[in-house]
């Protein structure tokens, strides 16, 4: 048997799921996971206030109670997996691009991990490519790929198996065989609080978000979700 893998969907903290830390705990012991193959498949934080739409007059936090509670609750992460790969993704962009839309220039910004305030062990990249012993796959957030099988499409892009998130209604492993290639696509959902007010947005959508864990085990051969109670 190959090395296993844990990968952590969307938890978008401060608005996180509540049992969303003790079950990728679970799994990652379960599993007998690694530090070093601890991944995050990105909008590892909200920044509810980052977005450029109007806010909802409920909302019991401000700008900067919201981002003092989302590091107060990182520090929990940090001290459970010391080590994480995580996608760059849309959610901890929204500072920046508001920033940009202000014209304010990056010379005047502080960088995201140091806002966040996270362990030189912890490393964003737009793409990761995991080289797995058995079957080397990507990590990506996949807010660039739409329609009913994003990742499935990605996969199809790169030729290889690709994990990833932002669907949040989705929770989607395929196995794809071209007759040259085998691989598998893996989109998995959220770990988030849906009766948040943060989500009020999909509120009235028909489906709503699959909350669950990651495992690829066996070096990336075999995907598995866990979906969480």
């Amino acid at each position: 048997m190959g090395e296993n893998y844990l990968v952590i969907f969307d938890l978008q903290i401060p608005f996180e799921n509540k049992n969303s830390l003790k079950e990728a705990l679970y799994v990652k012991k379960y599993y007998k996971i690694k530090n070093e193959n601890c991944l995050c498949a990105g909008d590892e934080i909200d920044a509810y206030f980052g977005g450029l739409w109007t806010k909802d007059p409920n909302a019991n936090l401000s700008a900067m109670t919201e981002i003092m509670v989302t590091l107060e609750k990182l520090k929990e992460w940090y001290a459970a997996f010391p080590m994480m790969k995580l996608a760059l993704s849309n959610h901890g962009s929204r500072w920046t691009r508001k920033a940009a839309a202000a014209e304010i220039p990056s010379i005047l910004m502080r960088k995201y991990e140091e806002i966040l305030e996270a362990p030189k062990t912890w490393t964003w990249s737009k793409r990761h490519l995991i080289k797995a012993s058995k079957k080397p796959f990507i990590l990506e957030h996949l807010d660039d790929w739409g329609g009913p099988t994003p990742a499935a499409k990605a996969a199809l892009h790169y030729n290889m198996s690709v994990v990833g998130g932002h669907h949040h209604s989705k929770a989607q492993i395929i196995h794809h065989n071209t007759g040259q290639n085998r691989y598998w696509s893996f989109v998995g959902g959220a770990s988030i609080d849906f009766d948040s007010y943060a989500f009020n947005y999909a509120r009235a959508s028909a489906n709503k978000p699959c909350n669950g864990v990651g495992a690829i085990l066996d070096g990336g051969r075999i995907p598995i979700w866990h979906p969480m109670e």
